[in-house]
């Protein structure tokens, strides 16, 4: 509660969220004026770079894991 707010100001509802997101914003700032481009032909290289980047995440979770799993048993 507010000081200086009223009962009444308590009972009402709040306004639903996003209504005033259009008068605020400049209009090419909304996302539904932006222009949709799809998707982008990538090159060979670059995909075999981006799957050999994701295999190392993967690589690199497994080993945390293995590293955790060792550490928390290791008193055992």
């Amino acid at each position: 509660m507010y000081a200086g707010e009223t009962a009444e100001q308590m009972r009402t509802p709040p306004e639903p969220t996003g209504t005033w997101v259009d008068d605020v914003l400049e209009p090419d700032q909304l996302s539904t004026a932006k222009p949709r481009f799809g998707r982008r032909m990538l090159s060979r290289r670059t995909v075999i770079v981006l799957w050999t980047l994701r295999i190392y995440v993967l690589l690199m979770l497994l080993l945390i894991a293995l590293q955790m799993w060792n550490a928390l048993h290791a008193g055992g």
